[in-house]
């Protein structure tokens, strides 16, 4: 069981990297100022949306 749950995990890591390297980009952007926050999260979110429409045309 731990087996199976380890290999789900090992084919996500990267994506989950991913999606916590914006978040903590997010995070420190805040820190440094409010402004700069609000437009990290624009370009994470292009980000997203470009990796999702990569990942769509894989399929």
């Amino acid at each position: 069981m731990i087996n199976n749950i380890f290999k789900t995990v090992w084919k996500f890591f990267d994506v989950i990297c991913f999606l916590a390297a914006i978040g903590f980009a997010i995070w420190g952007f805040f820190l440094l100022n409010f402004t700069a926050g609000i437009f990290s999260i624009a370009v994470g979110l292009v980000l997203l949306g470009y990796l999702a429409e990569k990942i769509a045309n894989l399929q």
